[in-house]
């Protein structure tokens, strides 16, 4: 009798199902001590955030004050070094420091000047200019047709001009053939007809009157224009350069060796591309453009 009193009144004690088989039943045993122990530990986790309620308002009215504690005294420092600023460069500028202080330092005088950059940037490259002397039209599909010496330049994919150029003495041997091309709001630039593709404009020196005309000339500087054409066109040198004339704000080949024992330069402006056409007038007549011989200065 004494102990089954003593295991009714236990709060712990509490009697277990039976199974037909005669097992007592474990899932329910898990279950109610899991349900136990998670009433246990909900007491100290509540008095746990009840704490950090309690010391949070403590100590977010702090944090405010350093941030204006040190923005103060942030101004204050930038204040007092603008203030200072004006007396620390006057004094500079009354002592400047020698040659021998500045070789004194660790570091060298590292300052660059503006007289030591006027000598570290390389001069800008200048080029004495030449304009043609003789120009004449020559056709591939019109070998034998003769337009004299003119002012036209007319290039195609039958057509040539040809230039004679004289070589401006002084100078560097370092010449180069540019196109300039018209102002873009000038009234000449409705004197420049193009066509096509003008991008690769090619550049043939002529080295040797032809072996076929009837007329000897012993070279280059003695050949008739007025005469000239297809079929007696002098001989090709090398290829010289080609030129963009869509480029701005001009188009320059590169340099070559200028020929130094004759007097002038004689080239072919011709193009290969379909349906390539530039005509103009070459006149010496302000604005200029035009293809031009430029030989760079010393």
């Amino acid at each position: 009798m004494f102990s089954s009193k003593a295991k009714s009144s236990s709060p712990a004690y509490a009697p277990l199902a039976l199974h037909d088989d005669g097992e007592e039943s474990i899932a329910t045993h898990e279950k109610r001590s899991s349900s136990s122990s998670e009433d246990d530990h909900s007491v100290p986790l509540l008095e746990a955030s009840d704490n950090l309620r309690a010391l949070a308002p403590s100590k977010s009215p702090q944090l405010p004050k350093l941030i204006l504690y040190f923005s103060l005294a942030l101004g204050l420092l930038s204040a007092v070094n603008v203030f200072l600023l004006p007396a620390t460069l006057s004094k500079y500028q009354a002592y400047p420091f020698s040659d021998s202080e500045l070789e004194a330092l660790p570091y060298g005088d590292a300052r660059l000047g503006l007289d030591r950059a006027a000598k570290m940037i390389p001069p800008p490259q200048v080029y004495h200019h030449a304009w043609p002397d003789r120009i004449a039209r020559v056709s591939r599909k019109l070998k034998s047709a003769v337009w004299g010496q003119g002012v036209q330049v007319y290039v195609t994919v039958e057509d040539s001009t040809i230039m004679r150029f004289p070589i401006p003495s002084a100078g560097v041997n370092a010449c180069a053939l540019s196109w300039q091309p018209p102002p873009e709001f000038s009234a000449r630039a409705k004197d420049l007809t193009t066509k096509g593709d003008i991008t690769e404009i090619e550049v043939w020196q002529l080295i040797a009157p032809s072996a076929t005309s009837a007329t000897v000339y012993s070279t280059m500087d003695e050949l008739d224009y007025d005469t000239l054409s297809y079929s007696t066109l002098p001989v090709r040198g090398e290829l010289l350069g080609v030129l963009d004339l869509t480029a701005e704000p001009n188009s320059t080949t590169l340099e070559f060796v200028c020929p130094s024992e004759a007097e002038s330069l004689t080239v072919e402006m011709r193009c290969q591309r379909v349906a390539c056409h530039v005509s103009f007038m070459q006149i010496d007549m302000a604005p200029r453009f035009g293809f031009e011989l430029v030989r760079r200065r010393e």
